[in-house]
């Protein structure tokens, strides 16, 4: 693995008094332990501005934080960078400066326009591509793989940023790339985002989300069992989650006995077939896969 060289600079709570205002100042402590947290899963920088110091001051020590200035450029597309690039427009300060926008860039060759972003800027430049194309994480991927040094996040993707959260568990898992942060506090940072937020995050968002371990389908289950790595690209415990068997109607009676297994219930295997048979009926009626207590309770039926 190689070690990440990058820069990931995080502005999730400027994001957050963007669309909050004054309201945020009630959950000030919940802000703090955020701020706390988002460096410990893998930030490298908390951006805030002066107001937000000011207000949440005393912050979290140990925490790197950087004061965010005007030095930004809004690059609405790739056809706007390249009259920036072609004519050599004068940009003030383009050593330190920041572009945001570009979306479009997944329609282009942007691995070239990558390396003339460099070229043009130098090594300094933070990237901080927009979400409207839902390709955010993969082009800041790909602007690290190109030799970009900084990239700029919001977790959750809130703003419409590349997410914290998927840039930090790309570059891990699927880009093989070595760091020292702490994944598994992951749930908890999702937690208190959603307090802040009062909104809950879908299920299935890669990395985050509280239902991408459920598994339900038996040759799924079954594949599972026998190689892990056959359906699942790293261990759920990397990211603070565990795998959930779901039993329902497209279950079969060998995911059944690793679920009971799970919920250390001892079964006679001669039962399971009829209780397979009360999985289905009442999954069906329920439209959805059955929680633990249901399964504890048609066993306990099935054993009267």
């Amino acid at each position: 693995m190689d070690e990440r060289k990058i820069e990931i600079i995080d502005r999730t709570i400027i994001v957050l008094r963007e669309i909050f205002g004054d309201k945020l100042k009630e959950k000030s402590a919940q802000v703090r332990e955020l701020i706390k947290l988002l460096y410990i899963i893998g930030s490298d920088y908390i951006e805030i501005t002066q107001e937000l110091y000011e207000e949440l001051s005393p912050l979290p020590q140990d925490v790197k934080f950087i004061i965010s200035n005007n030095n930004k450029i809004e690059i609405e597309s790739v056809n706007v960078l390249y009259d920036i690039l072609n004519n050599k427009l004068n940009i003030y300060n383009k050593m330190n400066a920041r572009i945001v926008g570009i979306d479009d860039i997944i329609f282009y060759d942007y691995h070239k326009i990558f390396l003339e972003i460099i070229k043009f800027f130098g090594n300094n430049i933070e990237l901080s591509i927009k979400n409207n194309y839902k390709s955010a994480t993969a082009m800041s991927l790909e602007w690290v793989k190109a030799g970009g040094k900084k990239v700029v996040t919001t977790f959750a993707g809130i703003g419409g940023f590349a997410p914290l959260q998927e840039i930090l568990g790309g570059s891990s898992f699927l880009e093989k790339i070595k760091d020292h942060s702490n994944y598994r506090l992951f749930p908890k940072v999702l937690s208190i985002f959603e307090d802040i937020t009062e909104s809950k995050i879908r299920g299935n968002a890669p990395f985050i989300g509280k239902d991408i371990f459920n598994v339900e389908s038996g040759i799924h289950v079954n594949g599972i069992a026998k190689d892990s790595r056959t359906f699942e690209p790293y261990d759920p415990s990397e990211i603070g989650r565990r795998r959930n068997i779901i039993i329902g109607k497209h279950s079969s009676v060998n995911a059944l006995e690793i679920k009971l297994e799970e919920l250390n219930i001892k079964y006679e295997h001669d039962n399971l077939t009829i209780m397979l048979e009360d999985v289905r009926k009442l999954s069906t009626q329920k439209r959805g896969g059955l929680n633990n207590d249901e399964i504890k309770r048609l066993y306990k039926k099935l054993c009267i």
